[in-house]
């Protein structure tokens, strides 16, 4: 099967579909939007079979190299987009997720066949250690992407603010989400990726007491993901209990984005230069 033809029909049609998005979202065509959608939900069709059909040529296990989990990334980053258009229909996010999907995808590319240094868990336990494995790393990259999602919800809102009190904003505009739906989105979300994110590091450090025989070395790459979510952690015990909302959660959101996003890009160092 030659998967570089699916790869690029894949890229071609999330561009496609984003293009046509853009072109709703700007000049209020209802057809270009109904069209955009359906050809994003034709893209999320080929990704799954893109990523079932290579798993059983190359009998390779995704999540073993950076290639594997970018590519799992790309196709849960459209699946957060179909989820939250479901939940909250906005078209703002048919401009956000198309060309992050995107990007994921083209990183899968860039970074083939780099090992993920997996191989000490699996040794112990190679057929429960895969699933295990799966858990542990769809969990939080799900937590890291939902927590995108609140930062830019954040940021918006921050942005929606400084247009209301400085009375640049046209009440108008109906593509313009509410103060209120972006609050109640960005709580939402960084709900549910703390919960994703919790499991996810939960299973990892359990990996890592098996590979490394009850004695596990810690290092950055735990101590950064258990700091974002003590972060997180925080966000939320502060809003359950003090009621707090508006710029001051937004703000909060935005910190802990930025010490996932650090947690993340430290974790990807860590691979690349082990």
């Amino acid at each position: 099967m030659d998967f570089t033809f699916f790869f690029w029909l894949l890229c071609g049609l999330y561009a496609c579909g984003w293009f046509f998005c853009c072109l709703s979202f700007f000049k209020n065509q209802a057809n270009f939007h109904t069209l955009g959608e359906r050809v994003l939900f034709l893209g999320l069709g080929i990704h799954l079979f893109f990523i079932v059909s290579s798993y059983i040529e190359i009998g390779d296990f995704s999540f073993t190299s950076l290639s594997g989990l970018f590519l799992f990334g790309s196709l849960l980053v459209i699946l957060i987009y179909f989820i939250l258009d479901f939940y909250f229909p906005n078209e703002i996010f048919e401009i956000i997720f198309p060309p992050l999907t995107i990007f994921f995808l083209m990183l899968s590319i860039l970074i083939a066949d780099q090992s993920i240094g997996t191989h000490a868990f699996l040794e112990k336990s190679p057929v429960f250690g895969k699933f295990v494995l799966y858990i542990h790393g769809s969990f939080t990259m799900l937590g890291y992407l939902l927590f995108g999602v609140g930062c830019l919800t954040s940021i918006f809102f921050l942005y929606q603010e400084k247009q209301i009190k400085n009375k640049t904003f046209h009440l108008g505009d109906g593509k313009v989400p509410s103060l209120g739906f972006l609050d109640a989105l960005n709580y939402k979300v960084i709900a549910v990726g703390f919960l994703f994110l919790t499991i996810g590091i939960l299973v990892g450090i359990a990996m890592r007491v098996i590979a490394h025989e009850g004695h596990p070395e810690v290092s950055l790459r735990q101590i950064l993901p258990i700091t974002a979510w003590g972060v997180y952690a925080f966000f939320l015990l502060d809003r359950s209990v003090k009621g707090l909302r508006g710029k001051v959660t937004a703000i909060w959101s935005i910190v802990g984005f930025l010490c996932a996003a650090s947690s993340f890009v430290y974790e990807m160092f860590a691979i690349v230069n082990p």
